[in-house]
């Protein structure tokens, strides 16, 4: 199935992150016979996403396929049996070989038939599904479930080397296992809150977020349109991140540090506040003064509506997010 491309890992889930030890420790659990956790697919429309047991497949995909790991013959280390510690798949014995080749593995295979609402359950299923104690990622459950053209292009982006300006966005082991989930959905939350800057109504930013990701997967050519839906083109999305981009690289870490340390809700509302005022007002942006005139954002706004924007807990809350997109707008359609 991996070979013909029907089981799928997309390259914006996490990287491979097991060490050789790890690996070979899987391997020996199935050579001895030891229950080993589920794999969880997602099946879209007869190709099946790996959501979870992408490290576990690799490992054994790595052992009896690649026979490499890490570009050095893969051979069993660690807390192994004896009998096939220090081998490699072709120096096991026949029988090693068959027991593993022809081991059964527990699969869930998903897809949300009931209720036709988008998506929501299957959200729901992969939050609570967990990898090693860790839980999914609300964007890597975005970028599984509604894997498409919109999630492709979103991890193309997401290696733009200007976010490489603002190291707060993804912590060191994000950055070390290739995970760019953190800034995948800072681009999605400026695309959701700039289209419907005039309509952040919802119970959470989380579910606008989710369906909007669900709609807008293949773009404006979807299998089957929802009424009540704009469905927008690529070109679109990809002008959306372009238009501002420049003026945004200006600033540095520290200028999106309003208190103690730095904000990405910040980030998001200057960043929507500028697309405004670009795209809706049509206004010039002056690049020389654009730093001084934000940082001066606080004392305009005031200490205490300043820190209640965001410095609140419930900054994910949609009344929050509307609150602090709407002040953005505000404040960056002043002149300066």
């Amino acid at each position: 199935w991996w070979q013909q491309k029907k089981l799928i890992v997309p390259n914006f889930q996490r990287s491979y992150v097991w060490n050789q030890r790890q690996a070979s420790e899987f391997v020996d659990s199935i050579l001895r016979g030891l229950p080993v956790p589920s794999l969880f697919f997602y099946d879209d429309n007869g190709n099946y996403l790996v959501v979870d047991g992408q490290q576990r497949l690799t490992s054994l995909y790595k052992f009896i396929v690649e026979k490499h790991f890490n570009e050095k013959t893969f051979k069993l280390i660690g807390n192994v049996h004896e009998k096939w510690r220090n081998k490699s798949f072709d120096y096991l014995e026949q029988e090693e070989k068959d027991r593993l080749e022809d081991a059964l593995l527990n699969a869930t295979v998903m897809r949300q038939l009931l209720p036709d609402d988008g998506q929501s359950s299957m959200y729901l299923a992969f939050q609570r599904i967990n990898t090693g104690g860790m839980s999914l990622k609300a964007q890597e459950i975005r970028m599984a479930v509604s894997y498409g053209p919109l999630a492709i292009l979103l991890d193309k982006l997401s290696r733009n080397e200007v976010f490489e300006k603002w190291p707060f966005l993804r912590n060191d082991s994000q950055k070390k296992n290739g995970n760019y989930s953190t800034i995948q959905e800072l681009i999605l939350k400026f695309w959701v809150y700039f289209i419907k800057r005039n309509e952040l109504t919802g119970s959470s930013s989380r579910s606008l977020l989710d369906n909007f990701f669900s709609d807008q997967k293949d773009f404006d050519k979807p299998r089957s349109k929802k009424n009540g839906v704009t469905y927008f083109a690529e070109e679109e999305f990809v002008f959306l991140f372009n238009c501002v981009l420049d003026e945004l690289s200006l600033f540095s870490e520290e200028d999106f540090s309003p208190f103690s340390k730095p904000a990405q809700s910040y980030l998001e509302a200057i960043w929507v506040g500028l697309a405004n005022r670009k795209i809706i007002l049509n206004k010039p942006i002056n690049k020389c003064t654009l730093i001084e005139f934000t940082n001066d954002w606080k004392n305009v706004l005031g200490e205490e509506k300043f820190s209640e924007l965001f410095q609140a807990r419930r900054t994910s809350s949609m009344t929050s997010v509307n609150e602090r997109i709407t002040a953005a707008i505000d404040y960056f359609s002043r002149d300066f």
